[in-house]
């Protein structure tokens, strides 16, 4: 497969991403398809500020996504998977079908009206191009809750099993250490 995989991480944090791709390798994705972006640390101000003064940890990573990874999958004009750098992947995220043009394959929790964590998420290229092209009218939120909205606005969501878990680490939004919990959304063959 041609499909990109996009890694967010940030440089404190370069040893998990690192680590996510030989995961990925592990799992027989291409090297060459895996790609860790940068995005602004919370903890480093200078990175943000310039662009966004009054910046709220809880919408960290919906600017990251906006600013630096969607522009590089709309570049790429091809399908792709974002990623979060404190992700453990289990499954090759190629052999899932994809039925529609979001597909929810790793996250923490399914609520009847919420989805907990956007660990591994599968955009079509079209998809991206519509994202892309209509960025500016989205409001900053929880990446999950965006992924969500989109997913439900377009009538586009495909999501079942998690193929993924979390490695425990702190996480600024909720200020505190993430570990696994029990998943009993995790798939398993």
């Amino acid at each position: 497969m041609d499909d990109l995989y996009f890694i967010l991480t940030i440089e404190s944090n370069i040893e998990n991403a690192n680590r996510l791709k030989q995961n990925l390798i592990d799992l027989n994705v291409l090297e060459k398809n895996i790609i860790i972006v940068f995005g602004y640390d919370f903890t480093k101000p200078d990175t943000y500020i310039h662009k966004y003064p009054t910046l709220k940890k809880s919408k960290i990573v919906f600017h990251n996504f906006m600013d630096f990874i969607l522009p590089k999958m709309y570049e790429s004009k091809k399908n792709c998977y974002y990623l979060e750098d404190h992700t453990i992947v289990f499954e090759n995220p190629d052999y899932f079908p994809k039925l529609n043009r979001l597909v929810w394959l790793g996250f923490y929790r399914k609520l009847s009206h919420y989805i907990v964590g956007a660990h591994l998420v599968y955009l079509d290229k079209e998809l991206i191009k519509e994202l892309y092209r209509d960025k500016d009218r989205y409001r900053a939120m929880y990446i999950d809750r965006f992924f969500r909205k989109i997913g439900l606005e377009k009538n586009c969501l495909e999501i079942d099993k998690s193929i993924t878990k979390i490695v425990e680490h702190y996480s600024i939004t909720i200020n505190k250490v993430r570990s696994n919990i029990n998943n009993k959304y995790f798939y398993d063959r």
